[in-house]
């Protein structure tokens, strides 16, 4: 793909051009001066950790033919190089990606999903919604990016703005009509999302979470709110009714509110007839439908989907049609029977709200005479007061408790586990059994289950690895215990 610097540029706020004429073909931009090659736009952004204006050196000897920057930082003015000075190149950068990349998002009905949880469930069932219908969409989730039923793997919940203008432009391409996408606190704050233009925004819930990185619970919500803040008159935003901050989060937005819930006043809802452990009988919209799909957290999510697509313009018995067929998500209470009948539950809960969500959804499907076996760790790098309530919620919750690592990171596991331990309880039970290995907590949990016991596996859920010291090495928590019940299967 090849652009002239100048159109790349519009409606940049440019403080000051050196150098060239930005009247230059650009073949590419770059926000790592590793991946930089012949053409490109390497654009200086200073992180909380890094700060890109080091790297200008590298991208040009790379072949970079244009630097956007935003400080006066000495540079060895090279005669071929245009320097671009700019006010904020994270912002600068969202208009620039959609420059280069011909506005997907004016092309594309773009649909934001945000909140602490259900993020990838909302996301993903509409996908396979709208895929079902014979409607053509990309999703962009911490699963990776679809585009019709091609993969594509990220790292971030939002990737970087120039991979998400990228995607699209393909997308559209490939003639697709809707785009789903999952947005993250971190991607608003950091303004991964800057230039998009959404068609609508769909609030889940907000607990605690991100802790660590927002510093508290206020800052966490205004940066959520920020997301619907930024919608324009034309769009919708869909919010959890149930939610207590749900009023908070649209206080000063533009775009037509609707709501969904089960308990509270909402536009749409849905009425639960019966819920087992193959799934939920529903009644949404005066029609009866069955779901596969377990839990309240799973039934809130499929009306958010189902209340998305309304607002899409998508006629209703065709999606009562199809809701019925969506499958559930990949590590998102995920089940498992093994022969000898130990029942297994992946789930990627991961801070005290999920975990009380996933409880309460064993809680339907758990008879009294079977033990609820749990494991859980916490990852390192990240909010740590919330180690001590999820171990909390764990042991008063589960009738064996195991501590184990998470995705430790550059964190010390023994750390992670004193402080998952860290809480007074009322209730007395046997110690919680603590592994510092994951595996060997999974295989000591076969090893204690009897049939009929329930073995929920949280945290990691779909994840194919685990972090430590900087290396990921391969771990999947459903292929572990299904191997292992091979050999332990009584």
């Amino acid at each position: 793909m090849k652009k002239l610097l100048k159109n790349i540029l519009k409606k940049v706020r440019v403080l000051k051009i050196i150098g060239q004429n930005p009247s230059k073909f650009v073949e590419g931009i770059s926000i790592d001066s590793r991946m930089v090659q012949p053409n490109m736009i390497f654009v200086a952004i200073k992180g909380k950790k890094i700060d890109g204006h080091q790297f200008v050196i590298d991208a040009i000897q790379k072949g970079a033919n244009s630097i956007i920057y935003e400080k006066d930082s000495f540079f060895i003015h090279q005669k071929h190089v245009t320097y671009i000075l700019v006010q904020d190149s994270m912002e600068t950068l969202g208009v620039i990606s959609s420059n280069f990349y011909d506005h997907p998002t004016k092309k594309i009905k773009l649909i934001g999903i945000t909140g602490t949880n259900g993020k990838t469930s909302v996301a993903t069932i509409l996908y396979q919604l709208f895929s079902r219908m014979g409607e053509k969409n990309i999703l962009i989730s911490t699963m990776g990016i679809k585009i019709l039923s091609e993969e594509y793997p990220t790292t971030h919940t939002t990737p970087n703005i120039i991979e998400i203008n990228k995607y699209l432009n393909i997308s559209v391409q490939k003639g697709c009509k809707y785009a789903f996408m999952e947005v993250s606190s971190h991607g608003i704050h950091q303004k991964r999302i800057s230039g998009l233009l959404f068609q609508g925004g769909v609030f889940t819930n907000i607990t605690h979470d991100h802790i660590d990185y927002h510093k508290s619970f206020d800052h966490y919500l205004s940066t959520k709110r920020l997301f619907f803040e930024n919608l324009s008159k034309k769009a919708f935003s869909l919010i959890n009714s149930d939610d207590k901050n749900s009023y908070e989060i649209i206080k000063k937005t533009l775009s037509k509110t609707y709501f969904y819930g089960l308990k509270k006043y909402a536009n749409f809802k849905i009425k639960i007839l019966k819920e087992n452990i193959y799934g939920n009988q529903l009644l949404i919209d005066g029609h009866k439908v069955f779901t596969p799909l377990i839990g309240r957290f799973n039934i809130y999510n499929l009306l958010a989907s189902y209340a998305t697509a309304i607002l899409l313009g998508i006629n209703k018995n065709d999606i009562l049609k199809k809701i019925k067929f969506i499958k559930p998500i990949k590590g998102r209470f995920e089940q498992f029977l093994s022969n000898s009948g130990i029942h297994v539950i992946v789930d990627y809960a991961h801070n005290p709200d999920g975990l009380k969500s996933v409880f309460n959804a064993i809680k339907t499907i758990k008879k009294n005479d079977e033990k609820l076996i749990c494991i859980i760790g916490c990852g390192g790098d990240r909010d740590v007061k919330k180690r001590s309530l999820m171990g909390k919620i764990v042991y008063e919750t589960c009738d064996i408790s195991i501590f184990t690592s998470d995705n430790p990171r550059s964190e010390d596991i023994n750390k992670i586990l004193n402080d998952m331990k860290d809480f007074k309880s009322h209730i007395k039970k046997k110690s919680i059994l603590t592994f510092v290995k994951r595996k060997e907590a999974i295989k000591t949990a076969i090893q204690i289950a009897k049939k009929k016991d329930i073995i929920l596996i949280a945290g990691k859920g779909h994840e194919t690895f685990q972090e430590i010291k900087g290396i990921r090495y391969s771990f999947n928590d459903m292929k572990i215990a299904q191997d292992l019940l091979k050999t332990y299967d009584k």
